[in-house]
């Protein structure tokens, strides 16, 4: 299976950390991922009944929005330093099935040095036809 489609999503993930969109970045996180998300949320104090409430989807729309936001901060942090407005997405083709793919994002060098840096690593999984993001790997640190 090609990894295109994964790209495509990887794309619109990282887009949606840079620009803020919230709703985009919770829609493009799979099942996996949430639960990945909520655990490491409870585990650093959030709340057990909102946490329940986020995985259900019965939040209240003033709950949803400030998690979101902080989860679209934490994103950003996980990839500060990055100039994310001009990252390349290569998907490895290697590692892609019809289940499951990982994409490897990379920023460019200077352009005297040319060449790439790899930041970090997505790992999506195929949900009902349509990729979804289970985990962010940054290989960048502050």
């Amino acid at each position: 299976m090609s990894g295109d489609g994964a790209v495509k999503t990887a794309t619109e993930f990282v887009d949606a950390i840079v620009w803020g969109d919230h709703n985009v970045v919770w829609r493009l996180i799979g099942s996996e991922g949430r639960a990945e998300v909520l655990e490491v949320a409870t585990k650093r104090g959030m709340d057990e009944g909102l946490a329940a409430r986020l995985r259900a989807d019965t939040a209240s729309p003033a709950e949803m929005i400030e998690f979101l936001a902080d989860l679209v901060n934490g994103l950003r942090s996980e990839l500060s330093g990055n100039d994310l407005d001009n990252v390349t997405f290569e998907p490895n083709e290697e590692e892609t099935t019809a289940d499951k793919a990982e994409v490897r994002l990379h920023v460019p060098l200077h352009p005297l040095l040319g060449g790439t840096l790899p930041i970090g690593t997505l790992f999506l999984v195929n949900e009902g036809g349509e990729w979804r993001v289970a985990r962010l790997i940054p290989l960048t640190s502050k």
